[in-house]
């Protein structure tokens, strides 16, 4: 069922949507060869807790940080660890935060350092593929007008949507229906109405879509080592058209 977010309930979000979107900026700008992941998270965290928030991933079925960050081929649900990042790594960080008892939920992906032509021509199409989903966050369209906009992006500039992982509704769970997958047809899936959030997630990598688990049973890597990219954003669809509530 698709809960539809009061105004009281839109404003709620917002102020946790502009702590998500510090939080983010201030990490992003801390990753540099040399820093290790744990200490992102751990900076992050407090951070979150310091602007009068709540890690939103922190105990979320058992989870122990408040950031999933992912390097190279990893794509979603990275734990922080002693790794220290490398010039060149793709970088992946994704948290969340609940304030207000509303979660927003936030992912941007880097390059720590220099970064080679073919690795920021992959990362500067999942942002176009965010943009060109975000627009069609609008009253009347469907989920799958989102979900074939980042596809046909991604597609367009030679990579792949993973097919294994979707955005999805947000508010006061972190994960609420409807899911938003990386692909689909156009005037397919719910309606949009009014007062919908969620988190929309392009979700791609430069070889095969399918994935493996890593060994803490948590980090999905791609399954032939191809680097991946995820970028989302909190989206409220207004009447005006698609709000972001996470933009930094």
């Amino acid at each position: 069922m698709i809960h539809i977010k009061s105004r009281e309930e839109i404003e709620l979000m917002s102020r946790g949507g502009k702590i998500s979107a510090q939080v983010l900026k201030e990490v992003l700008g801390l990753v540099k060869p040399g820093i290790s992941t744990l200490e992102l998270d751990r900076f992050a965290e407090g951070r979150i807790i310091g602007l009068s928030g709540k890690p939103a991933f922190k105990g979320y079925d058992g989870y122990k940080f408040a950031t999933c960050i992912n390097i190279n081929d990893g794509i979603v649900h990275g734990t922080p660890s002693s790794y220290k990042v490398r010039n060149g790594d793709l970088v992946s960080i994704d948290l969340g935060v609940i304030y207000g008892g509303f979660n927003t939920d936030v992912s941007w992906t880097v390059i720590a350092g220099d970064g080679d032509p073919e690795s920021k021509e992959f990362l500067e199409a999942g942002e176009r593929a965010l943009k060109k989903a975000i627009s069609k966050c609008k009253v009347g369209n469907r989920i799958g007008d989102i979900s074939c906009a980042m596809q046909v992006e991604i597609e367009k500039s030679g990579y792949n949507v993973v097919r294994d992982l979707v955005g999805h509704g947000v508010g006061l769970e972190l994960h609420e229906d409807p899911q938003v997958p990386c692909y689909g047809r156009p005037s397919t899936g719910p309606e949009l109405r009014e007062g919908t959030a969620l988190a929309v997630e392009v979700i791609y990598t430069s070889g095969s879509p399918k994935l493996r688990v890593l060994a803490d049973g948590w980090t999905m890597a791609t399954k032939d080592g191809s680097i991946s990219g995820l970028f989302e954003q909190t989206v409220v669809i207004e009447r005006s058209g698609p709000k972001l509530l996470t933009a930094g």
